[in-house]
């Protein structure tokens, strides 16, 4: 099996300090057959001198140092660049399980799969809560779009995977680069066409880190207006390649979905120093916006959790008061 390499594309922009651990979780992997893509965003700290350092004591670390355009450029570059049979994704801040590859390619190879996905490990400053499927499952084309319109899937993520490049080239499906969120959901929704079968293994083979100056969760002024682009541009995918009342369906909730992450992580994050009264008239702003108005009416409670589907309940029926209370008690687990 070791014939067979594996292409692994990292995006770096100034994560020096998870960089080395993220490097050392593949170089380290117990499957040898590598090919390692650090692809440099002019990276303003430490983290393109420290790629060169790791490239000259692992032949198989290829350092690209790009224009500064974001992750899916980044991305992009990697899958262009790639020479492995496979190709899977690494965010800079995370790192693998030093039996992922092994393991992947063992499933992908046995299922006869385009792609094979995995269960993570959320890391915490103090802990780590593992994230799993209850079983393994085979999935086609449709059932993988719709687990990935499920956000709490977790098959939205590029990473987590090892896909067939082969697969991805014909495809000619690449990472949105207008995007800066959302963008890896809509690549595998835009793959999901292309695709025959997913297998999902509910071994936890990859560690994503929980950091609060990640583009999810760090405040921004125009946070809304990002989530709202990247959610126009998957309805719009979406809407003219299906007709299907189920996936139009989650497709409403999908949209929901990132509205709560607006609610919770810019209307009441800490940082915006508005006052109560300006962060509800934020809040209602925000759920007024056709794109999101139509979804909170069309969405149902399918395939979130219950402090979400409560959540769900308050803007629907617009009791805002409340949706503000667990926006902020979610904020308050952030810093625990």
């Amino acid at each position: 099996m070791e014939e067979y390499l594996i292409t692994v594309v990292i995006p770096v922009y100034n994560v020096e300090k998870y960089l080395p651990k993220c490097i050392d979780s593949i170089i380290n992997q117990t499957y040898k057959n590598l090919e390692i893509i650090l692809v440099n965003n002019k990276s303003t700290d430490d983290s393109f001198n420290i790629c060169k350092d790791y490239a000259k004591i692992d032949t198989r670390i290829k350092v690209i140092d790009a224009e500064k355009k974001g992750v899916s450029n980044a991305r992009n570059i990697g899958i262009r660049e790639a020479n492995g049979k496979y190709i899977t994704f690494l965010d800079a801040d995370d790192y693998l399980d030093l039996n992922f590859c092994k393991v992947m390619l063992q499933k992908l190879i046995e299922t006869n799969s385009d792609c094979v996905a995995c269960g993570y490990n959320r890391v915490y400053a103090n802990r780590k809560e593992k994230i799993t499927n209850k079983g393994q499952q085979t999935l086609n084309s449709i059932e993988f779009l719709e687990k990935v319109l499920e956000v709490q899937s977790g098959l939205g993520f590029c990473h987590m995977k090892l896909w067939k490049k082969e697969v991805i080239r014909i495809s000619n499906v690449q990472f949105d680069e207008n995007l800066i969120v959302a963008e890896d959901a809509l690549f595998c929704i835009q793959m999901s066409e292309h695709i025959s079968k997913v297998f999902i293994t509910n071994e936890a083979l990859y560690n994503y880190r929980f950091n609060e100056q990640s583009v999810v969760r760090k405040y921004d002024t125009n946070y809304a207006n990002k989530y709202l682009n990247a959610m126009i541009e998957t309805k719009k995918y979406i809407q003219n390649k299906y007709n299907d009342k189920l996936i139009l369906k989650k497709l409403s909730n999908y949209i929901v979905y990132h509205v709560l992450l607006i609610i919770v992580n810019y209307c009441f994050n800490p940082k915006n120093e508005k006052g109560m009264i300006e962060q509800l008239k934020l809040l209602k702003t925000i759920c007024r916006i056709e794109e999101f108005n139509k979804a909170i009416d069309n969405c149902n409670y399918d395939g979130v959790s219950l402090t979400r589907k409560i959540t769900i309940f308050t803007i629907k029926y617009k009791l805002y008061f409340f949706t503000m209370l667990i926006a902020k008690m979610r904020q308050l687990q952030f810093r625990k």
